[in-house]
């Protein structure tokens, strides 16, 4: 393949001007070298190089057919206008005859490393006429011969600089960034020519704003790029290294005993060092003790094909994985990304935190501060912190930012669940979403508590309990907010915890009962937790047991003021008022305080309760209250809080008195059911449990694990020997695959016979398995069919919403793409789908729009790819006159499509 020298292949190309300087100013040399990865635009340079040397200049690109002698001599002869030659010695007679000096611009020699043709390169290279120069382009320097350069090149030469790339869009492109747009995106691709003009391709004849904001998107994902990286940099690998850099691609930093620990092998420096040989877009880091990383391009782009190769579920625990490793290794900023990705925001917010640093200061330190700064898993679980440190404002910015990034539809559809959740505590216009608590909340915070405790919950989850709760407390109710939250209080994450101190502030301001250590201990378990607001909110509640704990509140309320945290700031300033009206104190000045920050919040039913305060206070003092009676009368009948208020009148009359009355408060125990004498759980993630406990499998082998799942799915069906082993063990002899079964078995039996007695356990029938439980025993999936069943004998709503109850997510979702496993869970997806889409259409056909949209909501969260739920989600909404909604519904299904 011969090089055109000719001018007219420079057409739409800026002058490199960095390479082309250090090769003309070493214009003498005999042989100089351009080194540098795929894409790096090593041939663009010769071309411009051919075309301003001022000498004579031939040009040949080796193909395959130049790895053998006579190949590489026959494209030499070819480039030097010769004939004849068929082997070195003839090549090397024919360039001694007399001629003009002559520069060979040799392209793509890493082809010839390790070949026949290498050596008799390198035999032309040190034994050519002086008239002769060489200017040689590889991907690799260990072809034979090149050792010998007076200059080499390299991938920092090769790449473009901001200027550069302002020149190139502006110039050439005809599409002009601005400068600081054009150094954010000459940064996120590390100057690599070729993925300029792949994203330039990818943008052209888009408007600027949406090609501006496709710069800012994961540039990895561009079908282009993703194509060139597989073609040019990982196909060309040997499938050994491919593998290798495909399972490392979580660590980000990469060094041999990391890579050794993390992957379990002993020779991953080696293969480092030959990855960086090959120039395939792997570098080593500058001060970074012999480690390496990938070109955040095909980091991003490594990244993305884990991720589709191993589905959600083992994708986010080879990220947990990494991130132990990593922090092991000390890379915690690389460590705090792992965690991100893992969807673990908790462990990924206590990374600065341990440190004293926020997330900025962390990203800066690490050896590839664009990746953790451009992944948009990181900008959700920083959102995730933020709204868990009560910093709302931030957070929505940041789940805004994520939104837009994620590629991951799921992903996305969360992130806008839970942005929207934010909206509502800011103030601002949010999706209406009918299944989410946070919305009816708010607006219960606002005005008509009791709404909230009447509306029909359209799902049963601990938020909604939870909010009922406070709705409850917020209505003037404490008995019952006690009664209701206390069924959370076993629970587990935020609902529990919330409900710990919901009971644990409502008995200490009516009963009196409770201690300062207390609401110490639970403070610490919100902190453990993440939830870092919800803490301080538990400390500031130790002051309505105890008045010496007040100033405790009185800080806690400063530092929320302080940091944007304005609902906590009214929460501990409610506990610090009700500690200091216990203790005897004047409270006129804070009451008067905490109003204007419940106005300011527009928060009217917290401000009518402070009314009801300040009134008593100033009545109690000889104050004149007639202004505040006014507003107070005023802010009972816009919050529908009459009777409510009627009761906390009687509150407040009783609070002044060393004891409440027995009859106050009437805390009802929660009913606790007996648990199952078995409970197995195959929705989402497995577990086994007895008695109530969970058995610890993580002792078991995978083998007898994968035994116990498939038994459980399949409980109280035989199955036979043969059926297991073809599942479990596909591609096994028969016989290895059963005596790997047996043992499986007698494992298994080992762990279940300390839990169960006989003859309960696994049980052999013949040639078959089966999984046999005590009586009352409890299994997911068979009462998901009893539910079923149910539904389609009866067709009454409650039927069906029980189905929907049941089906708690994807059938063992840790087990990833089993394929034993996909037939039955797509069969329940699909089932627990046609059952949403049935009550949906039920729901319209009635006229209760409300209903419908509650129904799909949940059914596209069962399965986001059915097109009738969507349809009908999109139906519901515009029959409410939210046409907007409705278009955001179709379009959020085109784009799951387009994805899929």
């Amino acid at each position: 393949m011969l090089l055109s020298a000719s001018p007219n292949r420079l057409t739409g190309l800026l002058r490199r001007d960095v390479p082309l300087t250090k090769l003309a100013d070493a214009a003498g040399a005999r042989l100089r070298v351009v080194l540098g990865p795929a894409g790096a635009g090593k041939s663009v340079v010769l071309r411009q190089l051919a075309a301003e040397a001022g000498l004579t200049t031939r040009g040949c690109g080796f193909d395959g057919s130049a790895v053998t002698e006579t190949g590489l001599v026959r494209q030499l002869a070819r480039a030097l206008g010769r004939s004849g030659p068929a082997c070195v010695d003839d090549l090397l007679d024919a360039m001694d005859e007399p001629a003009d000096e002559v520069l060979l611009l040799l392209d793509d020699a890493h082809r010839l490393k390790g070949t026949p043709g290498a050596a008799a390169l390198a035999r032309v290279l040190a034994e050519a006429p002086p008239r002769l120069r060489f200017v040689v382009a590889t991907r690799d320097d260990r072809v034979a011969g090149l050792d010998g350069a007076v200059l080499q090149l390299d991938q920092d030469d090769l790449r473009w600089r901001t200027w550069e790339v302002e020149r190139l869009f502006g110039e050439v492109y005809r599409t002009p960034l601005h400068p600081e747009a054009a150094a954010a995106l000459c940064a996120r691709v590390e100057g690599l020519p070729m993925a300029l003009r792949l994203l330039h391709l990818d943008t052209q004849g888009l408007p600027a704003a949406q090609r501006a904001v496709a710069f800012t998107a994961p540039l990895a994902h561009s079908p282009r790029l993703g194509q060139f990286l597989s073609r040019e940099v990982l196909d060309p690998l040997p499938a050994e290294l491919r593998e290798f850099a495909l399972a490392a691609a979580p660590l980000g930093v990469l060094d041999g005993p990391l890579c050794d620990t993390a992957l379990d092998r002993a020779d991953s420096g080696a293969v480092l060092t030959e990855l960086s040989a090959r120039h395939a877009l792997t570098t080593r880091i500058a001060d970074g003790g012999g480690a390496h990383r990938f070109h955040l391009l095909l980091q991003q782009h490594l990244e993305q094909r884990l991720a589709e190769r191993l589905g959600p579920h083992l994708t986010r625990r080879a990220y947990a994985s990494a991130a132990t490793h990593l922090a092991d290794a000390g890379h915690w900023a690389e460590a705090h990304r792992c965690h991100a990705r893992s969807g673990d925001w908790v462990a990924a917010a206590a990374v600065p935190r341990r440190f004293g640093a926020h997330a900025g200061a962390l990203i800066a330190n690490a050896a590839m501060p664009l990746l953790i700064g451009d992944d948009p898993w990181v900008a959700l679980a920083d959102a995730r912190r933020l709204r868990a440190d009560g910093r709302l404002a931030g957070a929505h910015e940041r789940y805004a930012r994520a939104g837009a990034r994620l590629p991951d539809s799921r992903l996305r559809w969360q992130c806008a669940r839970e942005q929207s959740g934010l909206a509502n505590w800011l103030d601002l216009p949010a999706e209406p979403l009918v299944d989410d608590v946070h919305g009816h909340l708010a607006a219960a915070v606002r005005a008509h508590p009791a709404r909230l405790l009447a509306l029909s919950s359209p799902i049963s989850s601990p938020e909604w309990t939870l909010g009922r709760a406070v709705a409850a407390l917020l209505d003037g109710r404490p008995g019952q907010a006690v009664e209701t939250a206390s069924a959370l209080l076993d629970g587990d994450g935020f609902p529990a915890l919330a409900a710990r101190v919901l009971v644990a502030v409502v008995q200490g301001t009516h009963r009196r009962e409770g201690t300062a250590a207390q609401f110490t201990r639970i403070a610490a378990d919100c902190e453990a937790a993440g939830w870092l607001w919800l803490g301080r909110v538990a400390r500031a509640g130790a002051a309505v047991v105890d008045p010496d704990r007040c100033a405790d509140a009185a800080a806690v309320r400063a530092t929320c003021a302080e940091i944007g945290d304005h609902w906590g700031a009214l929460l501990a300033g409610w506990f610090h008022c009700v500690g200091e009206l216990r203790a005897g104190h004047d409270v006129v000045d804070p009451l008067l305080s905490l109003l204007r920050r419940a106005q300011d919040l527009s928060a009217r039913v917290p401000e009518t309760w402070v009314r009801l305060l300040l009134v008593d206070e100033l009545r109690r003092r000889g104050l004149p209250v007639e202004d505040q009676v006014r507003a107070l009368t005023a802010a009972v009948a816009e919050t529908g809080l009459a009777h409510a208020v009627q009761r906390g009148e009687r509150l407040v009359r009783e609070r002044r008195r060393p004891t409440p009355p027995e009859a106050e408060l009437v805390l009802v125990p929660p009913v606790v059911a007996e648990p199952p004498p078995v409970a197995v759980r195959c929705f989402v993630r497995f577990s086994f449990s007895v008695a109530g406990t969970e058995i610890d499998l993580d002792g078991l082998r995978p083998q007898p694990r994968r035994v116990l799942r498939m038994l459980s799915v399949h409980h109280g069906q035989p199955l036979h020997d043969e059926r297991l082993v073809t599942a479990l063990w596909p591609d096994a002899p028969v016989e290895r695959a059963k005596h790997r079964l047996r043992v499986a078995v007698s494992s298994l039996r080992t762990t279940l016979r300390a839990h169960l007695d006989p003859p309960h356990g696994v049980v052999r029938l013949g040639n078959a398995y089966v999984l046999r439980l005590p009586p009352d025993s409890v299994v997911d999936v068979d009462d998901f069919a009893e539910a079923l069943h149910r539904w389609r004998a009866t067709r009454a709503p409650e039927a069906g919403h029980r189905v929907l109850d049941l089906y708690r997510g994807e059938l063992l979702a840790e087990d990833g793409p089993a394929e034993w496993l996909l037939a039955r869970r797509e069969a329940l997806r699909g089932e627990a789908a046609g059952v949403a889409v049935a009550l949906a259409r039920a729901a319209l056909a009635r006229g209760d729009t409300t209903e419908a949209e509650a129904v799909c909501e949940r059914g596209v969260v069962v399965d986001e790819l059915d097109h009738r739920l969507w349809a009908l989600l999109a139906e519901a909404r515009t029959r409410t006159g939210n046409r907007a909604a409705a278009l955001r519904a179709e379009r959020a299904y085109r784009d799951l499509v387009a994805e899929s």
